[in-house]
């Protein structure tokens, strides 16, 4: 038996056409699944009876298993699913005034190992499939009752949780295809962002196959400095990444890239470090979101006190740099503390 959320409309067209079922009702059952929340297929009033009982029989409709959620005193709800094979990751919901927006993970535990981040820091288990990807937005829709209400909806998508999108790239792909579904009314890809630590090439794939708006994971002005942050600096350098983003950027004038830039006390927060950045984004389509460091128990790094002077230096060159909120810091759900696979005692 299959999953239906791994399955494209596309794809799942084809396998009706196959099985002798009209092409149209693809669509029909993907507006169960994604306007609607269906986890059934009886819930699909308008297909006859024989045609979900063959459904049945064919797929399932997947959840994860909510194994813990915990508040935030600002709002920011974190959610911990467990996975069929026992696996947990975490998802995060950040309502706003105007937005409401889940960040959703890739992989369970991380491949890149940045060293101020705790994702990575058990190491990596395997990546997600296409409905696990899918069901965490489905699953919160769930838990919080969103489904059909006009004031209140999940909004935007940041693939910011656990895990680099760029190294599951035809799950995440697929992912969005299918979130951004026009069939299903789905989500504008002006709000939906995918943040990657630099994977050049698949950037410049990307670009091509279904873009979005991009956030480069950068926090360093040189080489050297990001190599010792990011091993995957020795990999992809900062001129193979930024020359993918003029690639990107050709093709998508109109989508601003982020460049997201966590500052470290003594080590990359330094005025020549902004003096440095300003040289390197140049002619680039970009803003420069500024990440306040967040601690977690066996990192060393330490905050830095000049997020506010780094953000003037910036602006004042005519790049836009605004300091990120931190959301969720009482309950590690803010930028770089989505805990690796059950590792650590549960809030």
């Amino acid at each position: 038996m299959n999953g239906i959320l791994n399955c494209t409309i596309d794809e799942l067209e084809k396998i009706f056409l196959n099985n002798g079922f009209s092409k149209y009702r693809a669509k029909q059952i993907f507006v169960w699944l994604y306007r609607f929340g269906s986890r059934t297929f009886d819930e699909m009033t308008n297909i006859s009876k024989n045609m979900r009982d063959e459904l049945t029989k064919m797929f399932y409709i997947y959840r994860p298993k909510v194994a813990n959620v915990a508040h935030s005193r600002d709002g920011t709800i974190k959610f911990l699913f467990q996975l069929a094979d026992l696996n947990t990751i975490e998802t995060v919901f950040m309502p706003e005034t105007k937005r409401n927006t889940i960040c959703i993970s890739t992989q369970v535990g991380c491949t890149v190992g940045c060293k101020f981040c705790n994702t990575g820091y058990n190491g990596f288990v395997r990546n997600l499939t296409t409905e696990e990807i899918i069901s965490q937005f489905l699953a919160v829709k769930d838990y919080l009752h969103l489904w059909d209400t006009a004031t209140e909806r999940l909004s935007n998508i940041v693939y910011m949780g656990m895990g680099e999108p760029l190294f599951n790239y035809e799950n995440v792909l697929k992912s969005m295809q299918n979130l951004m579904c026009d069939e299903n009314e789905g989500i504008s890809r002006r709000r939906i962002t995918l943040s990657t630590s630099g994977i050049a090439p698949v950037i410049e794939r990307l670009a091509k196959d279904l873009p979005c708006r991009l956030a480069i994971s950068l926090h360093a002005p040189n080489d050297n400095i990001r190599s010792k942050i990011m091993p995957i600096n020795n990999v992809y350098n900062i001129e193979s990444i930024l020359n993918a983003c003029r690639t990107y950027s050709y093709y998508h004038k109109y989508l601003k890239i982020t460049f997201e830039y966590l500052l470290l006390k003594d080590i990359n927060d330094t005025d020549d470090c902004a003096h440095e950045l300003i040289a390197l984004l140049k002619n680039i389509n970009a803003k420069v979101n500024l990440i306040q460091f967040n601690p977690w128990k066996g990192c060393s790094f330490t905050p830095s006190k000049k997020a506010q002077r780094f953000s003037a230096i910036l602006q004042k060159a005519g790049l836009e740099a605004p300091i990120r909120a931190r959301r969720g810091i009482d309950i590690m759900a803010a930028c770089g503390q989505l805990q690796s696979h059950g590792r650590e005692e549960r809030i």
